[in-house]
């Protein structure tokens, strides 16, 4: 993958017959320089500000608006920032952040096309990066989940980067378009390096912003921290004490809390998490979907497709 100075200085000179061989060698001389410099420069100043965001990123909602801005600027249409493996730890709820459509989610989750999707199964394979037009689409199945895709104005061309991080979740990173391949082409030659290091702090910002609850493995268990967050939000605690359906038994559920805590009632419980601030370190559920922000101004575009186009970046439960 070229970065953006030896892709320029090529446009610049090696199209211009005029130039001369001095002048071209001189031209590899400042390009080694740059591409071997230890301090990374991104192509754009939009791009290094963006890289700098992503680093301070702490947040789902900024993280989508930040993948939006990367997105939109290199000439994308879409991006998925997407889980491939919780890790050891398993400290990762299942979800993807994305640009894609509400609609084209529900259809992806209920045609389990997680199974199908060839992106998804070969960023699973192996660290590294690949552009859509590597992927093996001959089968069948995989044909027909392309037209599907289609139908909701997801391109088929793109690049994905496959990302394992330290605690050994495997993070993807996807940008796709409806543009031809060779547009697709030319935008990795200029902005490749740039978008794999951009991959890397996305999915750095992605790991932190959706981990679990940092509570330590002795303490409270998620569906007793749970528990009690409802008991805490509840008009009425009395009747919260009774819910059974989602938690299980309550006398057990509510006898390991105390022992664990060290407390005699529930009530006493619900006061430590508070003040510990474990309920803000609860898992996003499937009801909390983000729309942070207007992506596009689809007022050019074809009247059918512009709602599609101005559906805001989302976060569901994968």
């Amino acid at each position: 993958m070229q970065h953006w100075a030896r892709t320029v200085f090529e446009d610049l000179l090696w199209t211009n017959s005029e130039v001369s061989q001095q002048t071209r060698v001189d031209a590899m001389r400042v390009i080694e320089l740059i591409e071997e410099c230890k301090t990374h420069r991104f192509r754009t100043e939009e791009l290094q500000k963006t890289a700098n965001q992503l680093l301070e990123c702490v947040e789902i909602e900024a993280l989508a608006e930040l993948m939006w801005s990367v997105t939109t600027s290199l000439g994308f249409q879409n991006y998925a920032i997407f889980v491939l493996n919780k890790g050891a730890h398993a400290s990762l709820e299942p979800r993807i952040c994305t640009s894609f459509s509400n609609d084209w989610i529900v259809r992806y989750i209920e045609s389990e096309y997680q199974y199908i999707d060839p992106v998804m199964m070969k960023a699973g394979q192996s660290d590294g990066w690949f552009t859509f037009a590597q992927l093996d689409n001959n089968s069948p199945a995989v044909r027909d989940f392309w037209l599907d895709a289609e139908k909701y104005r997801i391109g088929r061309n793109g690049i994905c980067f496959a990302i394992t991080q330290s605690e050994g979740e495997r993070i993807g990173v996807s940008f796709s378009s409806q543009a031809p391949q060779e547009r697709i082409e030319h935008i990795v030659r200029k902005n490749g390096l740039d978008l794999c290091i951009l991959a890397k702090l996305a999915s750095d910002a992605f790991c932190f912003a959706a981990s679990g609850p940092a509570i330590p493995d002795d303490t409270l268990t998620v569906v007793e921290l749970r528990f009690l967050h409802v008991l805490s939000t509840s008009p009425n605690p009395q009747d919260a004490l009774e819910l059974s359906s989602c938690f299980g038994s309550n006398d057990a559920l509510q006898a390991s809390i105390r022992s664990k805590l060290g407390v005699d009632t529930v009530f006493q419980a619900v006061a430590i998490a508070a003040s510990k601030g474990w309920f803000n370190l609860l898992p996003y559920e499937a009801n909390e979907v983000l729309r942070p922000f207007e992506p596009l101004n689809a007022s050019s575009i074809n009247p059918q497709l512009s709602r599609d186009l101005n559906e805001k970046p989302t976060l569901k439960d994968g």
